[in-house]
């Protein structure tokens, strides 16, 4: 079955797991994942992008292509409040590539000051800010 098959069948702990396990066992799996996630429908992606945070804390090297995608998707106004909260999530286990520090941590700043944002958002944007801070004093 596809990803976005299981996606379309709900919301659940198995289906992420189902789908975390796979593309930790086959990673070239992630193109794929990757592909359902950033083309949803809207809610397969917001249903994606749990399983990311879980890809991310597993095997955070899978993430290293697809920075761009993940940036641009945080600032893609219609998606779930979800989706950016794991990408942020996703980000607190990688080691981001300095290209993408500097727009990160401004994503993380305006997340930090946005009243709308819930705080799932708020935390693990600290948290990113944090790690990207130890790297400069």
């Amino acid at each position: 079955m596809s990803f976005k098959e299981r996606l379309a069948q709900g919301h659940s702990k198995e289906i992420t797991q189902s789908i975390v396990n796979e593309v930790c066992k086959n990673p070239k799996k992630m193109d794929d994942f990757m592909q359902i996630f950033v083309n949803g429908p809207m809610r397969i992606t917001q249903r994606a992008a749990w399983p990311l945070g879980f890809i991310a804390q597993k095997k955070p090297e899978l993430l290293k292509p697809y920075y761009p995608i993940l940036i641009k998707e945080l600032d893609n106004g219609k998606n779930h409040q979800a989706v950016a909260r794991n990408i942020i999530r996703a980000f607190q286990f990688t080691d981001i590539p300095k290209e993408y520090q500097g727009v990160i941590l401004d994503r993380c700043f305006k997340f930090l000051s946005d009243n709308n944002q819930p705080i799932a958002v708020k935390a693990f944007s600290m948290t990113v800010a944090y790690n990207l801070s130890k790297e400069y004093p």
